[in-house]
């Protein structure tokens, strides 16, 4: 998307923001912010569903059970290019390779692994971290030094365990959740839809502090806690 371009019309280039952490509160001041030269052509997703694919001994199929929804990738290619001059400066592309590296490759021996990366293009912003990078140099000068390298990368989405955890079990009993009651809920149906079952209605009732568990009043804040917390 070469000319991707902000609300005031100026063109905005990808840049990829190093962090410390997965909630992308700490930025890594060492590393700091890498702008790319041109913005990559194109930016492809890949989703996947990771699903059991066992079958019984005789069997011509699988059930092809559910299991989770994997992180997503995101691939694009970028050129670092020595040769045609930036605002009358000719880019380094060793240097610029290196500046790269740091931000999403190069080990961190405080965090005792690479950073965390934020990548901004245009509307997109992706929360990452590298999976692979491909540095293919294609032009050098007659002593050898590269003029122009094509990077190709592959990022896989991160957010924070509590998170990751609500997306791929968002009903799963064994997670606390909070529902917010509307007019008509009654606890008998709502505990159902967490446990599957009508056996801890009551239990919920008492973990609440609630003396009437028929009709749950609109705008309640309900609380459901994991199973082997119900009876505690």
């Amino acid at each position: 998307m070469p000319g991707t371009t902000s609300e005031t019309g100026h063109l905005t280039k990808m840049t990829l923001t190093a962090y410390r952490n997965n909630n992308f509160t700490e930025k890594d001041p060492d590393a700091g912010v890498y702008e790319t030269m041109f913005n990559p052509a194109s930016l492809a997703v890949k989703l996947r569903v990771d699903r059991e694919e066992s079958q019984p001994p005789g069997s011509t199929s699988s059930e092809m059970r559910f299991k989770m929804i994997k992180p997503q990738d995101y691939v694009f290619e970028f050129v670092i290019d020595g040769v045609k001059p930036v605002n009358g400066v000719k880019k380094v592309v060793p240097d610029e390779v290196q500046q790269l590296l740091n931000v999403v490759y190069t080990y961190k021996s405080d965090e005792h692994k690479p950073n965390y990366v934020m990548i901004r293009f245009g509307s997109v912003l992706l929360k990452c971290v590298l999976k692979t990078i491909d540095i293919t140099y294609n032009l050098f000068t007659p002593n050898g030094n590269p003029l122009r390298a094509k990077v190709n990368c592959v990022f896989t989405s991160c957010i924070d365990q509590e998170l990751s955890e609500l997306i791929n079990n968002k009903n799963s009993p064994d997670l606390t959740h909070k529902r917010v009651a509307k007019d008509g809920d009654r606890l008998v149906s709502m505990a159902f839809g967490i446990y599957r079952s009508n056996d801890y209605y009551l239990d919920v009732a008492r973990k609440n502090g609630m003396n009437n568990f028929r009709e749950v009043k609109a705008g309640t804040v309900v609380f459901f806690p994991p199973l082997k917390k119900l009876n505690s």
